[in-house]
């Protein structure tokens, strides 16, 4: 099963393997997969080794505060050591 979202309807959505149309490979490692959602709109999904997909703005970190706020201070502080050292 894939993920594909639809753009006209803005939705994911599951695609199983009866409802693929086409496999397409498009270039070494990536993988284009042609299917449609259920009211009928065409989905194309890449996928593939060499397929480096962009962080979806729609899913929120779902981390509690602390731990994000804690992660930024230890990165800071791990920066900052070579100049804290006393050599």
């Amino acid at each position: 099963m894939l993920v594909g979202y639809c753009a006209v309807c803005d939705r994911r959505m599951l695609v199983g393997i009866d409802e693929v149309e086409w496999v397409h490979n498009l270039a070494p490692g990536l993988i284009s997969v042609t299917s449609t959602c259920p009211r009928g709109h065409q989905l194309v999904v890449l996928t593939g080794e060499s397929f480096t997909p962009r962080v979806d703005p729609r899913v929120f970190d779902t981390r509690p505060c602390w731990l994000r706020t804690s992660r930024r201070w230890w990165t800071r502080l791990l920066a900052l050591w070579p100049r804290l050292s006393p050599h």
